[in-house]
């Protein structure tokens, strides 16, 4: 799923909980997916998938010290999993953007590793195996995946909110000349209730001041 048509399905139809696991457990395992519905804050949510990009790496790199029949395919899920995973890290970025939510700091972490996951995935390319017709194209593809994340990690983030928002409607009033009026009218309704949702849900997120007590106060 694009990170467009993300965006979309979750403002058309429903909370992030509901479409985020769309289509996830082709390159999730079902532990990671459990996981995954613990984390609830966009932290949390980051920091998982992070390790699960991690550990695809880690898996790789024992694979390539391997040799042994059907190494070449099993690099190949492995690469396929861990673009996906670098997707989907951009999708749950673009749908904060979308909703106004924190991103207490988790970007910068994110950076970080990303620029370590193409370090390394730069070094398998340098040193091709034998093997390497078998996953060779889906290995430029993970580095191009991550190479276009860490761009948009660096990107400003205003910038990439209205860049994010402006595709958003764009998509979004194609999809309504496409419905139905009755339907196209139940769509503007989801898209209010999905606003004041968020709305509501910054307001009421927990603080660790005491009352009365502000930013700043010693």
């Amino acid at each position: 799923m694009s990170r467009l048509a993300f965006a979309l399905a979750v403002l058309l139809l429903g909370s992030l909980d509901a479409q985020e696991f769309v289509g996830a457990r082709d390159f999730l395992t079902d532990y990671e997916v459990d996981v995954l519905r613990e984390r609830q804050e966009f932290k949390d949510r980051i920091e998982a998938y992070t390790k699960f990009a991690a550990l695809r790496l880690e898996l790789l790199d024992q694979s390539m010290d391997e040799d042994e029949a059907g190494r070449g395919a099993k690099v190949h899920r492995t690469l396929k999993e861990y673009g996906s995973i670098i997707q989907a890290i951009d999708d749950v970025i673009d749908d904060a953007l979308l909703r106004n939510r924190k991103m207490d700091g988790a970007l910068a972490d994110l950076l970080a590793a990303e620029r370590g996951f193409a370090t390394r995935l730069a070094a398998i390319a340098a040193e091709p195996e034998a093997d390497a017709w078998r996953y060779e194209f889906v290995l430029e593809d993970a580095i191009g995946i991550t190479h276009d994340s860490i761009e948009l990690l660096e990107e400003d983030l205003g910038e990439r909110k209205r860049e994010v928002a402006r595709q958003d409607e764009v998509e979004k009033q194609r999809q309504r000349e496409r419905m139905a009026p009755e339907r196209r009218r139940e769509a503007r309704r989801d898209e209010a209730a999905q606003q004041e949702e968020a709305t509501e849900y910054e307001r009421k997120r927990p603080s660790l001041l005491r009352p009365g007590e502000k930013l700043g106060n010693r």
